[in-house]
């Protein structure tokens, strides 16, 4: 799937013609699609791993608990047929403020770190999407030891 059928996608929202679908805020799927990428990192996709995607997509975009699992159904449906990194980072980065990915880089070290472990695989691809989203290697730092804190690790 190229760049441009992918940014498609985001921009329907995934809906079909049959409109039994929801349309997902572009935004919103991307950030989905980041997260689910981060949570099956390491090979397999934990409870802990789901709750910590529905929880900050909750509080991200003032979701219900079905409305976050139906953004992420779709997302996962971007995942399945391709994930491409440089087309869902930079779209987020040109539709998110730096805030925003700030956050979304916090929900990533959060994910990875849902199992008590940090992989070599996990720690290479949070530090590629935070680059991607345009995050100096400072800021992503912070961002994992602001979370590291939150979790009462040690730093």
């Amino acid at each position: 799937m190229s760049i441009s059928s992918l940014i498609d996608h985001f921009k329907r929202g995934l809906s079909s013609p049959e409109a039994s679908r929801p349309q997902h805020d572009p935004v919103r799927l991307a950030t989905a699609a980041v997260l689910l990428e981060i949570a099956n990192a390491d090979g397999e996709f934990k409870a802990a791993e789901d709750g910590d995607i529905v929880g900050y997509l909750k509080r991200a975009f003032d979701l219900d608990a079905e409305s976050a699992r139906q953004l992420m159904g779709a997302a996962e449906e971007i995942r399945r047929r391709t994930i491409d990194y440089f087309a869902i980072t930079n779209y987020l980065r040109k539709n998110s403020s730096l805030a925003d990915r700030i956050e979304i880089v916090k929900a990533m070290w959060r994910i990875v770190y849902a199992d008590g472990r940090l992989s070599d695989n996990e720690n290479y691809l949070v530090r590629k999407l935070a680059d991607l989203l345009g995050l100096e290697h400072h800021v992503m730092i912070e961002a994992k030891v602001d979370v590291l804190r939150e979790l009462g690790r040690e730093v």
